[in-house]
């Protein structure tokens, strides 16, 4: 039954993604050919990928459950049906980097749907429809897909609340920065001022993703990963193909570490490409020179889409890769590179479609700005979204400090994960302060609305990065 709820999630994330595919182009149709049938079209594919979706989910839920259950029937332990439905769904479908991106995406055009029947704005479809086809292409790059049981602190019930809470907080800061960006871009805020913004973002999230090795030696370091086989939980005598990352022993701590070799190819692209936006932040700095500040971004996003596309052909390709000498890794070879719980990928995309889609407004503000709804609207779908996620973020937190109670024996412990959280949502509260109590609108509010989105961002990709040094939470760094 584990395999074939395997291959039936197979299945059904295929359909999901085809639909979201076709509902991205009839919304992103429906922007320049305003016909009733492509917006009626669009709405049920994404309505048809999130039921396909759902289902998936499902699936791999109850996949997992059978995991659990056999694990704990492995040790002796003689389970009672009440037993058997807990930890049936014990496991939910977001415990890795792989489920996190397609739960991600899922939780996306969830909250986009939810909201489409008080906003139907088409660009906001089509921004959602293109993150969650994104998240899911990139989780198929992910190395580590299989199901293991859950090590013991994540055995609690508070894993299927606190987790959920946080990814569709997470969704609805994600819709309500969208519309806070294209508020800013109808209400007239230049192309300058958006430029220096984005290639200064970028430029800084390029030195932190890529850090020393690419800064001093144009080096961009992944963790490789190795094709091995484990035994078929359910089915004796039989073995499932299975992909790990390389970890190595640090002599100096005694830990097992992951692994990172730099990716041949990928480091001068992406030195080139921050070089040239942190020129380009400092030049629509200037005045008059936006016209030259949009040349250095394009050229800029060339660099860094050949950057990410020789690290997909290194990825897919599956090659071998030699160890340098003397690292004695704890699991055997052979190695190639992948994407073993390592969110650079993710977070070099984000940066990759944010700047495709400030260039794409650059070039053609007009017809850009006469297919946007009234800046008014924009605003009050960034104020609706900000308002319903804050305070399932806060009580997200709250709920994952009395499972950390449970589980470690402390309600707080500064974790990098728990401080960037509650960063996240003090920031967020700030929003909301200053246009609740203080009065602001406009593109005061828009402006910090799309700064707190960036701290999101930190945090969910950041965090996970190692930017903020080890820590309990994380789909594994590196």
């Amino acid at each position: 039954m584990f395999e074939d709820l395997l291959q039936l999630g197979v299945g059904l994330r295929v359909a999901a993604v085809g639909a979201y595919a076709g509902a991205f182009a009839g919304y992103a149709s429906s922007l320049g050919l305003p016909r009733r049938l492509l917006k009626t079209g669009a709405s049920v594919l994404a309505w048809v990928g999130l039921t396909a979706h759902s289902a998936y989910l499902v699936a791999r839920w109850f996949a997992a459950g059978q995991v659990e259950i056999l694990a704990r029937e492995r040790t002796g332990d003689v389970l009672t049906t009440a037993d058997r439905f807990w930890y049936l769904i014990s496991h939910p479908p977001f415990t890795n980097l792989f489920d996190a991106l397609n739960f991600t995406a899922w939780a996306m055009m969830l909250c986009w749907l939810l909201l489409q029947r008080k906003f139907a704005f088409q660009v906001l479809g089509a921004l959602a429809s293109a993150v969650a086809l994104v998240a899911m292409g990139e989780a198929m790059l992910v190395s580590e897909q299989a199901i293991e049981p859950l090590v013991p602190a994540l055995q609690s019930y508070w894993i299927l609340i606190h987790v959920a809470m946080l990814f569709v907080s997470y969704a609805l800061f994600t819709l309500g920065a969208a519309a806070a960006l294209l508020y800013l871009v109808r209400s007239g805020t230049s192309n300058a001022i958006l430029g220096r913004a984005q290639a200064a973002v970028v430029a800084v999230l390029l030195a932190l993703v890529g850090g020393v090795p690419l800064l001093t030696g144009a080096r961009f370091e992944i963790a490789p990963s190795f094709l091995h086989q484990i035994p078929s939980r359910l089915r004796p005598g039989k073995f499932l193909d299975a992909v790990s990352a390389v970890h190595q022993l640090d002599p100096a701590t005694g830990k097992t570490m992951k692994l990172l070799l730099p990716v041949p190819g990928v480091g001068p692209f992406l030195l080139a490409a921050l070089l040239l936006f942190l020129a380009a932040a400092v030049v629509y700095s200037l005045r008059d020179r936006e016209k030259l500040g949009f040349r250095l971004t394009l050229t800029g996003f060339v660099a860094l889409t050949f950057g990410i596309a020789v690290m997909v052909a290194q990825i897919a390709s599956a090659a071998a890769v030699q160890l340098p000498a003397g690292v004695q890794p704890v699991e055997p070879g052979p190695y190639f590179f992948g994407i073993a719980s390592n969110f650079a990928l993710g977070l070099l995309a984000l940066l990759w479609g944010t700047t495709l889609g400030f260039l794409i407004t650059a070039r053609w503000r007009p017809r850009i700005e006469a297919l946007l709804p009234e800046a008014r609207r924009l605003e009050d779908v960034t104020y609706r979204t900000v308002i319903v996620g804050w305070p399932l973020l806060g009580v997200g937190i709250v709920l994952g400090g009395v499972w950390a109670n449970e589980a470690w024996g402390r309600f707080w412990g500064w974790d990098p994960k728990e401080t960037w959280a509650l960063i996240t949502w003090i920031v967020y509260a700030g929003y909301l302060h200053t246009r609740i109590t203080l009065g602001w609108s406009g593109k005061r509010t828009a402006a910090i609305a799309v700064a707190a989105f960036a701290v999101v961002i930190f945090t969910f990709m950041g965090v996970n990065l190692g930017l903020t040094g080890d820590g309990l939470h994380s789909y594994g760094a590196g």
